[in-house]
């Protein structure tokens, strides 16, 4: 059954937004790996999701109340971006501050939101001459294809492997540090693999300098 019965304007291209932008964050309890921090000071907001990203102007997906109820945290931002004609990008960013829980490999919540992995594997970026590793999916419903990427932070630490940061997270607990993640995943339909894949990269440029803008340097 496809997801999408809402049909929009003249190309699949245009699609609902919101089950792709969200479809990753709307998992099952079980999906989700419990254990929690030691009670932190409180928590920390997430830096904002810009409106814009270099060329790229952005709106607000909204966020299923269920799937923050879920992930046990509402620091939960979507957005659809777009640049001119040319298809949108899906951005969905999970934070979480003290809570390992919220934090689940997309690939499972595309299976249980009846979309299937067509590819996975993780692929090295070279964005603003830093080595960037991220994990790539292609997924399909019907015959609609997309390409997704992936990736999470633990701290100022960035890894495609959710085992890996989750062992930085304990790290982190252990030696009484913040404990803080997200999982960061960007989306596009796969009209061409080659365009897609260069849409997400584009993406992933603009959205580096972005976050380096509102990043702090120095006290």
């Amino acid at each position: 059954m496809k997801q999408h019965p809402d049909t929009t304007c003249d190309a699949a291209v245009l699609r609902q937004p919101s089950a792709i932008a969200v479809a990753a964050m709307a998992c099952c309890a079980w999906l989700v790996w419990a254990g929690q921090a030691p009670p932190t000071t409180g928590p920390r907001p997430s830096l904002p999701v810009p409106s814009r990203v270099g060329p790229w102007v952005g709106t607000t997906v909204p966020v299923d109340q269920r799937a923050m109820e879920i992930l046990e945290t509402d620091d939960v931002k979507a957005m659809e971006y777009r640049l001119g004609q040319e298809p949108p990008v899906w951005f969905a960013r999970v934070a979480g501050f003290g809570n390992r829980t919220a934090f689940h490999p997309p690939e499972l919540c595309y299976v249980g939101s009846h979309f299937e992995v067509l590819d996975r594997r993780p692929i090295t970026l070279l964005v603003h001459g830093t080595e960037r590793h991220v994990m790539r999916l292609v997924i399909s419903q019907g015959q609609e294809r997309f390409e997704a990427w992936y990736w999470f932070t633990a701290g100022d630490k960035v890894t495609s492997n959710y085992y890996q940061q989750q062992i930085w997270l304990l790290l982190d607990v252990i030696h009484h540090r913040p404990m803080a993640g997200t999982l960061v995943r960007i989306s596009t339909p796969m009209d061409v693999a080659e365009s897609a894949h260069r849409r997400l990269f584009a993406f992933v440029e603009s959205l580096d300098t972005a976050n380096n803008a509102q990043e702090p340097h120095g006290s």
